[in-house]
């Protein structure tokens, strides 16, 4: 049961991440427009994959954001906050996104040694 609970809930997960990813990927292409890198032939192209983007998310993003707007602006504030990175900027956050992970882990192995169950420190 526990486990079926999680793979619901990792599967949940990683639709928020796709949804993000999709909104993120529409939001950069916007940026193309009006640059050689935009012809006519890339332009169509671009169009119709974000008119199959949105169809395909538009049932899933509506359901999540009348669950849960508060989940949809925050998603909507990272998506927006990583489009405005730069290059070295994103590079960076991966660095430190790594660090914290390592430490993360680092805790929790500490925490199992103390005997602490689930993350809740003494």
């Amino acid at each position: 049961m526990v486990e079926v609970l999680m793979d619901k809930f990792n599967h949940f997960k990683d639709a928020i991440k796709l949804v993000a990813l999709y909104q993120a990927t529409l939001e950069q292409m916007d940026t193309m427009k009006g640059t050689r890198l935009h012809r006519q032939n890339i332009k169509a192209m671009m169009t119709r994959l974000e008119t199959e983007i949105e169809r395909a998310i538009r049932g899933p993003l509506s359901a999540l954001d009348s669950t849960d707007e508060q989940l949809m602006s925050t998603i909507q504030y990272k998506v927006e906050m990583i489009l405005d990175l730069s290059l070295e900027e994103l590079a960076g956050l991966k660095l430190a996104i790594n660090e914290y992970r390592a430490q993360e882990n680092e805790r929790r192995s500490i925490q199992q040694i103390d005997g602490v169950p689930n993350g809740n420190h003494r």
